[in-house]
């Protein structure tokens, strides 16, 4: 029997490929970071997945009836040309009017009569591409079944054996060919038989909860797709679909092409685009998807001049794959735990009990998974996958809480290249959300909507639902923007493309805010994400505290970026003068932030959403910081959430609710309660593929991929610019630990920081000459700085030292601290 690597035929392999490559006999190898599974997936949500960003896999891993369902990060299905907003900036002062005398029902049904809407409308739904399907036969029953992911490789392997021997796939997608390829291996030479096809899904292969299938989804197929062909000749596969309803700009129609390499055998295609395969000793798939938005066109295929050969394929893919992944890890002492299959992690880690090994992998599965699926664009709702052509929530872009989560762990994670993606879509979107801010409040500047896929326009509101009235949508994105240069230092950045974003952001508020009797700001229409007052019928509100949370940040920022390019110097006053405007803080009465900041409204605490406390999901402002009342008030608010909504939610819905909820308390340095918020993600909402989750183990869902890795770093480490605080918000539970690579804002890198009872080393990196406030959350006893150049001297405060670090230069220091 060969050797497996000798059946991919490679030579000097990469040793960390080499490393889980064994004889097609033993049993699968667990990766050193990934998982194996020994159970295939029941529904797409449970298969397997990879990706480049461009394009995705989801391998359903059955051994004799396989289904790869291949998707592309642009395969936005077009339903019919976008609804453009008509002006009705006209009926403004009648909206505020109803609003300020508390007819918020009626504002919200006069908001949707002017839109010219039927309902309310998603925008263009993101779909699967097609699937290839792989059928065969067994002789004998088939065991000794096992699946894998490898997160350094992006690769997945599925293995089972029969009478005959043990069968294995390997899949992958390259970011260095742009395609996926598949390596179908057996026991012997001429043991493979099989049957492939390139074909759309079917319903059989689509469930709904109750186990039924998807109706609706096949309806929806058939509404939208036309001339569809599968074809198959000696050596290829080919799929091919026009969409029904597509228009000027859109994409016309979708292209899969597939060469299939057969090495032994026979292969003999069938009239319905099926190749059946006989008697080889392997076969090779080279996959390519391409989106056409010229009719009657087809794309050029590069399959060809690719090698047959899969290790020199994955060989070129895993260095660019592996310098993301790599760059951070976790141990918190999973140890030994790792070798299990993920089935019995599951079984094994409890609420109250965390397996640490599950919950590693969990750490390093999220980084995997918002990796996987950013390319050109970010992550949508399901990251770059999907089964279904009714996707939840039209798995768009949910800029309302969904994306922030899905990118919150990008700059911090160590991938800020990841970041740019999100900054060139929302770019791409500016002319729509000029066309809002106009159309909707008669203002100049931008409104990001709470849903956008194909085009930025606001349609994302009905009768019921006041999104037309969200308007801090790109005050929120201007965070990440700005965060980018805070992070990287890169100032042709700040200047080229955060700080236009920026003020365009800004401007909107310059015309949009109206100035009450008080002298105080007054934002009005509002909608507080999806929820509404206590004892309102209607989302329409004014002054909602996310809202002026978001504009004081982004007024913030935006004179902090001016100083420092020298631009704006005629604005900067103006935008000073605007912050000593914005409405306070409020507290209600049982001690916890209210969501709008107005005696008028009370809170609904009893919500999945937790708006209110946006100032604190990632950092701690100075007026927070600096006042005691604000700071109870806030953690005050995350407590009460996580019992009145949280405690005994069999359902679970919105996983990213529970995300914020533990930023928040990372951000004031609560490890316990932000310990408890992870708890609940950690046994809640993943599967055994190590796919996260919307519900409670249920709807398939890439928010908290970014959202949970960004909550245990700050739980780690927190940064601002000259200041960087290690273990803030430290739990109990992880008495001792590692974690590698985390970037910190100010242009420095955490290389590795492992603590114990005693005291923490840390190593780092600046990328320029630099003095910075270094914190421990206990008092220091004796700080040593054991390699580089770095100096140390007292701060303040007795758990701070003064550090000054050189650039581009590795520094260890040995602190010792007081318990």
């Amino acid at each position: 029997m060969k050797q497996q690597i000798f059946t991919l035929g490679l030579t000097g392999l990469l040793s960390m490929i080499t490393s889980t490559t064994t004889l097609a006999s033993e049993s699968l190898p667990v990766p050193e970071r990934g998982f194996i599974s020994s159970q295939p997936g029941k529904t797409w949500e449970e298969g397997l997945i990879s990706g480049n960003g461009t394009m995705g896999v989801n391998i359903q891993s059955k051994p004799l009836d396989e289904r790869i369902i291949f998707t592309h990060e642009r395969l936005f299905m077009p339903m019919g040309k976008p609804h453009v907003p008509p002006d009705q900036s006209a009926h403004l002062p009648e909206l505020r009017r109803l609003i300020a005398e508390g007819n918020y029902k009626e504002a919200e049904e006069l908001q949707f009569k002017h839109s010219k809407q039927k309902g309310f409308m998603y925008p263009d739904f993101f779909v699967p591409a097609f699937d290839l399907s792989i059928r065969g036969e067994a002789k004998g029953e088939v065991r000794d079944y096992g699946r894998s992911v490898d997160f350094q490789k992006a690769e997945a392997v599925v293995q089972w054996a029969d009478d005959r021997g043990v069968f294995e796939r390997r899949t992958f997608v390259s970011r260095k060919d742009g395609v996926a390829a598949i390596l179908l291996t057996g026991p012997k030479s001429g043991s493979l038989d099989c049957r492939l096809k390139l074909e759309p899904r079917e319903p059989s292969q689509e469930l709904n909860n109750d186990g039924d299938i998807n109706k609706r989804s096949d309806e929806m197929f058939k509404e939208h797709f036309g001339d569809i062909r599968s074809t198959a000749t000696e050596s290829s596969l080919g799929f091919s679909a026009r969409f029904l309803r597509s228009y000027p700009g859109s994409i016309q129609s979708v292209e899969g092409k597939a060469r299939v390499i057969v090495t032994g055998g026979t292969s003999e295609p069938q009239k319905d685009g099926t190749l059946a395969i006989k008697g080889a000793d392997r076969v090779l798939l080279l996959v390519e998807i391409n989106l056409l938005t010229v009719k009657e066109n087809t794309a050029k295929s590069t399959l060809d001049a690719l090698p047959a050969d899969y290790g020199k394929l994955l060989a070129r893919h895993v260095p660019l794959h592996a310098k993301l992944f790599n760059r951070m890890k976790l141990d918190l002492g999973g140890g030994a735990d790792h070798q299990k299959p993920t089935e019995q992690l599951m079984k094994e880690s409890t609420f109250e009990n965390m397996n640490l090994a599950w919950f590693e992998k969990q750490f390093d599965a999220g980084r995997y998974n918002i990796i996987c699926a950013t390319g050109e664009l970010p992550p949508n709702l399901q990251g770059v996958w999907g089964g279904t052509y009714v996707p939840g929530w039209a798995s768009d872009y949910t800029h309302n809480g969904n994306v922030p989560s899905a990118i919150a762990s990008m700059l911090m994670g160590n991938t800020p290249e990841l970041m740019l993606a999100y900054v060139s879509y929302l770019e791409s979107l500016v002319p729509d959300m000029q066309l809002n801010a106009k159309h909707f409040y008669g203002a100049r500047g931008i409104v990001l909507p709470s849903r956008t896929s194909t085009h930025g326009y606001n349609n994302a509101f009905g009768k019921n639902f006041a999104g037309g009235m969200w308007v801090t949508g790109a005050a929120w994105a201007s965070h990440f923007f700005y965060d980018y240069y805070l992070y990287t230092g890169d100032e042709k950045f700040l200047r080229e493309r955060a700080l236009p974003f920026m003020e365009q952001a800004a401007i909107f508020f310059e015309d949009y805010l109206q100035e009450g009797p008080d002298g105080k700001f007054i934002f009005s229409p509002t909608q507080s994400p999806e929820n509404w007052p206590e004892g309102s019928k209607s989302q329409a509100t004014f002054n909602a505290t996310m809202d002026v949370a978001s504009s004081k940040e982004l007024l913030t920022n935006l004179i902090a970026a001016s100083r420092k390019l020298g631009k704006n110097a005629d604005k900067i006053a103006v935008w000073e003068k605007m912050l000593t405007k914005m409405p306070e803080y409020m507290v209600a009465e049982n001690g916890i932030i209210k969501e709008w900041l107005t005696p008028k409204l009370g809170n609904n605490d009893a919500h999945r959403h937790s708006s209110q406390l946006y100032p604190l999901y990632d950092g701690l402002p100075a007026e927070i910081a600096n006042s005691p009342k604000l700071r109870s008030a806030f953690i005050k608010s995350v407590e009460d959430k996580l019992e009145r909504y949280w405690k005994d939610n069999e359902r679970g819905f919105m996983s990213f609710g529970i995300v914020q909820l533990g930023q928040v308390a990372a951000s004031l340095g609560h490890g316990e309660i932000a310990h408890h918020c992870l708890k609940h993600l950690v046994y809640g909402f993943w599967l055994n593929n190590l796919a996260s989750m919307h519900n409670r183990r249920t709807l398939f869902n890439m928010d908290i991929s970014g959202g949970q890795p960004s909550v245990v770093i700050k739980m780690l480490v927190a940064s601002e610019l000259g200041e960087i605080k290690l273990l803030p918000a430290l739990p109990k539970a992880w008495a001792t630990g590692t974690i590698e690579g985390v970037l910190c804002r100010g242009q420095i890198e955490i290389k590795r920081l492992a603590w114990t009872a005693d005291g923490v080393e840390v190593t780092l990196q600046s990328g320029k000459a630099q003095t910075i406030n270094l914190e421990l959350p206990a008092e220091i006893s004796q700080l040593k700085v054991v390699k580089g150049n770095a100096k140390a001297a007292k701060a303040s405060a007795a758990n701070q030292q003064q550090v000054t670090l050189p650039a581009a230069e590795e520094v260890t220091m040995h602190i010792s601290l007081k318990r």
